[in-house]
């Protein structure tokens, strides 16, 4: 765009200053509009556009035609232009760009840009509807998505929140519409008067069909508009033009599917589908590792046979039972999805857990031979990632922008941060709405979310999955049909997904899964047992399996921390013991000790050894670890069949059995969980878990959901979130969407810890700021703190190098670091043991750890109170 056909004087005006550089206006506007365009080009984003904005006009006009979805579409782009044309602020320009060919005015908006641009943008929509042949009643609500699409423009800098606040209607902007060039026939008074009824025009908001599509439209214009900016803003600032925007090519399809079955048994799968197809299940009922392995197989082939039927389809969900391989049947769907489908760009996985994003990454690295330019982990414990292109001071930029937007064609992130991308309204998570279109999502453990949260999940995925065109893939061992949530305005269940195992219960009900673990029920008939107690039931069965198997792997795990460390502290003490290898799994553990953990049980050295792990809930969260005998706190159905799946694995071993007994613990840990609510009796508990029954249990919660959410004026169920998407209430939607109630404080403890646990890239950047020296074995957290305190303190680095600094720091800080609830009683007592000081740079410094800490164990019991950590 030529600024000077449109702006009086436009080479007068600049848009940023660098040293003793300056951009002109026109320069920025025409490198943003360039960086939409090749955004909206490599995500392929124009096909996506034009369905939302002629399915907006669809539904709202009177007569649907090309001028009005091309004019809708005009005003997406132009957002984007206008986005900084406030900048002819002569306040803006002697303040912020010292041009002295200015003098301060008195306009009622100091310094802003951002509402005079927005109310440049709207004037400009509002000339073009006057001159227009539309009616009446389609120009008001064409002037209501004119008004829409300037709240962005007001919040580039900031959140999106409601497009109703923000005041266009100043006198003082009126005169800046004369130093455009195409305001002789401009109707200022009756725009003036628009802009003074502008309440009329938002109230249509209330009767606007396809609320949604209007919302993930403006988030999209909001993500866009922002990225272009940002890309823009940092190839003039810094010098660094951005070409790889990180998306899948064909050479990359064909090395994932090549890749995909060249592991072993997908190889076997592809030589031998017909034989596992036609194999019986009747002779399958012996529990072995050969088996089991043949009825994985038999589930892929019904899995691929299910995809290949259905490649269009946008819903799939995969229900197997734990030790099934999830993973793999995932990579297996990836794959032929890829090879059938041309419009993916990009492939999200997405995990609850850190672990399983980790694990994930190293099995795709390995089988898949992935680079480092083409798959990322993406979450605060993760490497700062590079793409290999060397340590020189603008790729170390470079890299900084690709971490910034996930530019690379697989990442593997968090659920949180995902589901953030669909509602947060916060600048930064929403900059990546524009990568997820055209993309493959896969979501594992999707029933260890919320169960408040469910419902919109699947509204959610619906929703974006048809209008973004994105492929997911939900997989689950105990959540069934989740569709069963999504209701119709008439209270029935509309189910857009493909289940891709048709009969699950022939799989989850074989011996070799249902069997491979047997539940024990007999201690849970005592209404609570003591440590004591407790000692003598793992000895005895500990014991009892180390006679036949000649070795014993055993864990037990706690709903508590506090019940895990007491119990732990008389097991040391408990002479029967004194032959076990004994080690405790908790929150507050640090995570290389976890790692040490997890080594030390996968090691051949202790295959007949005595070994016993006590652990909070920690250990369910995909821990690659293989158990040969387990005990187990009661707590819901999920956690239960979670922890069998640490169990005997591979159905490989004989005698593994996970027995069952009742702290009460549960009652106050899940008491606002709607899976402990069901108040299901002790024989449906029994029959449920021995009998893989999950669905009659979900039943009955997604009952409860449903029954909520029938109830169209009570607060926060779906109903209420839908209302609040159609208010376009970007601020409560990502307020009233919450996957885990974030009420927990980090607390660092700087103790030292072994230079094995860090990466390559970790021990350069200590070594380069002093931290680490040569020949040093282990790192001083003590010493991590000071460099942390440093550069945040560090007023003379460039802004954009302490961001560097501090996310390659971030995840050597989360070595070092564990979260407890933000309770005031037990942050009173930590407090004593800290600097002095509660919260220091968004941690608790534990200066004193060494009176109640160790590597080994965690966070000592004796100062606990009521709060929770696991």
């Amino acid at each position: 765009m030529d600024l000077s056909k449109v702006l009086k004087n436009a080479d007068k005006y600049y848009a940023h200053w660098k040293d003793d550089r300056k951009e002109s206006l026109a320069h920025h506007i025409a490198l943003t509009r360039d960086y939409a365009l090749r955004l909206i080009e490599a995500n392929r984003l124009e096909p996506i556009i034009d369905g939302v904005v002629s399915e907006v006009c669809r539904t709202n006009l009177e007569s649907l035609s090309t001028e009005a979805v091309v004019f809708v579409k005009s005003l997406f782009l132009r957002s984007i232009v206008f986005h900084d044309f406030g900048k002819v602020n002569e306040n803006f320009q002697v303040e912020k760009m010292e041009n002295h060919v200015f003098k301060r005015v008195n306009n009622g908006i100091a310094s802003d840009h951002s509402i005079l641009s927005a109310y440049l943008f709207v004037a400009s929509g509002f000339e073009d509807l006057d001159r227009s042949s539309f009616t009446d009643n389609d120009k008001r609500f064409l002037f209501l998505l004119d008004l829409l699409f300037a709240h962005p423009i007001i919040k580039h800098h900031g959140e999106i929140s409601n497009p109703e606040y923000g005041d266009l209607n100043k006198d003082s902007l009126v005169r800046y519409r004369h130093l455009f060039k195409s305001t002789a026939n401009f109707q200022q008074d009756k725009f003036t008067t628009a802009l003074k009824c502008k309440e009329q025009f938002f109230e249509q908001l209330s009767r606007t069909k396809s609320s949604f599509q209007l919302f993930s439209l403006l988030k999209l214009n909001s993500s866009l508009l922002t990225a272009a900016d940002y890309y823009a803003t940092n190839e003039f600032m810094l010098g660094i033009r951005c070409e790889d925007f990180g998306v899948l090519d064909d050479g990359l399809r064909n090395k994932i599917y090549n890749g995909a079955f060249s592991i072993s048994y997908n190889h076997d799968l592809l030589k031998n589908r017909a034989k596992y197809q036609a194999e019986q299940f009747e002779v399958l009922p012996l529990v072995s590792n050969g088996n089991l392995n043949k009825l994985r197989q038999q589930l892929s082939c019904e899995v691929l046979n299910n995809l290949e039927k259905n490649k269009e389809r946008k819903l799939f969900y995969i229900e197997a039972p734990t030790g099934s391989g999830k993973t793999n049947l995932s990579i297996l769907c990836l794959a032929e999805l890829l090879k059938a489908r041309k419009d993916i760009t990009k492939v999200f996985y997405v995990f609850p857990f850190t672990t399983l994003i980790t694990q994930t990454a190293s099995f795709i690295r390995d089988n898949l031979h992935l680079e480092q330019a083409e798959l990322a982990e993406i979450h605060s414990r993760a490497p700062y990632h590079d793409k290999g292109d060397g340590e020189d001071y603008g790729t170390k930029r470079k890299n900084y922008i690709d971490n910034l937007f996930v530019n690379y064609p697989v990442s593997l992130i968090s659920h949180i941060r995902f589901f953030d991308i669909l509602t947060s309204n916060e600048k930064e998570t929403n900059y990546l709405l524009h990568r997820i279109a055209n993309s493959i999502v896969i979501i594992d453990e999707i029933q260890s979310y919320n169960p408040s949260e469910w419902d919109k999940i699947n509204y959610l995925l619906n929703s974006y999955s048809e209008l973004f065109n994105i492929t997911f893939i939900v997989m689950s061992a105990t959540l069934p049909k989740i569709s069963k949530l999504l209701l119709n305005k008439d209270g029935k269940q509309k189910d857009n997904f493909v289940y891709l195992v048709e009969n699950k219960d022939k799989y989850f009900r074989n011996p070799n899964f249902k069997n491979r673990v047997v539940f024990r029920f007999d201690y849970l008939k005592s209404e609570e047992y003591s440590p004591e107690d407790l000692l003598s039931i793992v000895y005895k069965h500990s014991e009892a399996y180390y006679a036949k198997e000649k070795g014993v792997k055993a864990i037990i795990e706690f709903v508590t921390k506090i019940s895990a460390q007491k119990f732990y502290e008389k097991l040391k003490d408990d002479k029967r013991f004194e032959g076990y290898e004994k080690r405790i799994v908790s929150g507050t553990v640090l995570e290389p000790r976890r790692r040490e953990t997890i080594d030390y049980l996968k090691s051949d050295e202790i295959s007949k050894g005595k070994v016993i792990v006590v652990s909070t809930q920690v250990v369910e969260a995909g821990l690659d670890i293989d158990m040969d005998i387990g005990f187990k706190d009661k707590s819901i159905v999920d956690a239960e069949e979670q922890l069998a799946g640490r169990i005997n694995r591979n159905a490989s071993k004989s005698n593994c059995e996970l027995v069952l007994f009742n702290s009460q613990d549960s009652l106050k840990t899940y008491r606002s969980d709607l899976r402990h609510k069901q108040h299901i009796d002790l024989e449906a508990y029994k029959r449920i878990l021995s009998e893989k029954d999950f669905d009659s249990f979900y039943d009955k919660v997604f009952e409860s959901i449903n029954e909520a959410n029938r109830d169209q004026y009570r607060a926060n169920n779906l109903s209420d979130f839908q209302s609040q998407i159609s208010r376009l209430d970007f601020r409560e939607v990502h307020k009233q969407f919450e996957l885990i109630k974030d009420n927990a404080v980090s607390v660092f403890v700087p103790l030292g810890i072994g230079i094995c646990h860090f990466s390559h890239g970790e021990l350069g950047f200590l070594r380069l700021a002093k931290v680490l020296g040569d020949g040093e074995n282990e790192v001083s957290g003590a010493k991590v703190w000071q460099l942390y305190a440093a550069i945040i303190n560090n007023r003379n680095i460039d802004f954009i190098d302490k961001k560097i600094d501090l996310k390659i720091l971030s995840p050597i800080l989360s070595k070092f670091s564990f979260s407890i609830w933000n309770n005031r009683n037990q942050i009173g007592l930590l407090k004593h043991y800290s600097d002095g000081e509660e919260f220091k740079y968004g941690f608790l410094y534990l200066e004193g750890y060494e009176k109640i800490y160790s590597y080994d164990e965690g966070l000592k019991a004796d100062i606990e109170t009521d709060c929770n950590f696991y």
